[in-house]
């Protein structure tokens, strides 16, 4: 259950940045787009929303790690994604995709999604969440 190719009351969807693409694991990534992506993952305003990181919680980090792949160690992909900015830590255990992880999905020359060229220059403008910590 994804968002893909849907917008949001705000306007955009959400894809991975080169920066994420570069840098992480397979695994790492797709739990990325999984967390961008997934209605349980993201909050009223279509963002990803904080994770609990130690919770049995269907929608904390152990559980979106668990949906992209059961074999996975949530251990494993918390140490790379944190390791490498990804995602910051909270003091309460909760961890925050940072805001440079993920820009506006924006239809290339050819794609059918539902994008607007109003959308697209809305998608453009965005700036860094309020609730990231730095």
């Amino acid at each position: 259950m994804t968002n893909r190719g849907r917008f949001s009351r705000n306007g955009h969807c959400w894809q991975p940045t080169e920066l994420v693409s570069t840098l992480l694991s397979v695994n790492a990534r797709e739990v990325v787009r999984h967390w961008i992506s997934s209605r349980p993952f993201l909050d009223a305003n279509n963002e990803p929303t904080l994770l609990p990181m130690a919770s049995s919680d269907e929608t904390g980090f152990n559980a979106l790690v668990g949906l992209v792949n059961s074999d996975l160690a949530p251990t494993v992909i918390f140490n790379e994604l944190l390791r490498k900015g990804i995602v910051e830590q909270h003091e309460n255990g909760c961890l925050l995709l940072r805001r440079s992880a993920y820009v506006p999905e924006v239809p290339r020359q050819g794609d059918t999604a539902p994008c607007t060229e109003e959308q697209a220059e809305a998608g453009r403008a965005l700036r860094r969440r309020s609730n990231d910590f730095r």
